[in-house]
């Protein structure tokens, strides 16, 4: 399955990776990615070398919200699966995907533009 652009137009849809979906992944693996997404608030899938990462990890803490930061390394095939994309950050709030930096799978998504429009702190406090 191929999810990308196919996520739908739900602004609050909420994604999770069941291990007895369609979906041709792991269910260890799909179980390792769901038990992460809800460990926290915010999850906050990181890769070390990435100046978007930096850039949405300074918004955040400028802001002081608080986050859980993962290596993405080994959660990049269920997060393809899952969003359609393997690229860092991968931002979850409370269950939902929310996209990276500057973007995501919804015109709404991505950590600065959400920030200053006020929708991170909004799907926080929900």
């Amino acid at each position: 399955a191929i999810f990308g652009s196919n996520l739908g137009s739900s602004s609050s849809r909420e994604l999770a990776v069941s291990a007895s979906s369609s979906l041709p992944l792991c269910p260890a693996m799909a179980e390792k990615l769901n038990e992460m997404i809800g460990s926290a608030d915010c999850v906050f899938f990181d890769m070390s070398s990435c100046p978007y990462c930096r850039m949405a990890e300074d918004a955040l803490t400028a802001k002081g919200i608080a986050f859980k930061k993962v290596p993405i390394a080994d959660y990049k095939p269920a997060l393809r699966e899952l969003t359609g994309k393997t690229s860092a950050p991968s931002v979850w709030i409370k269950g939902t995907y929310v996209g990276g930096c500057n973007d995501g799978t919804e015109p709404w998504h991505g950590v600065k533009p959400m920030l200053a429009s006020g929708k991170f702190e909004e799907m926080m406090k929900a």
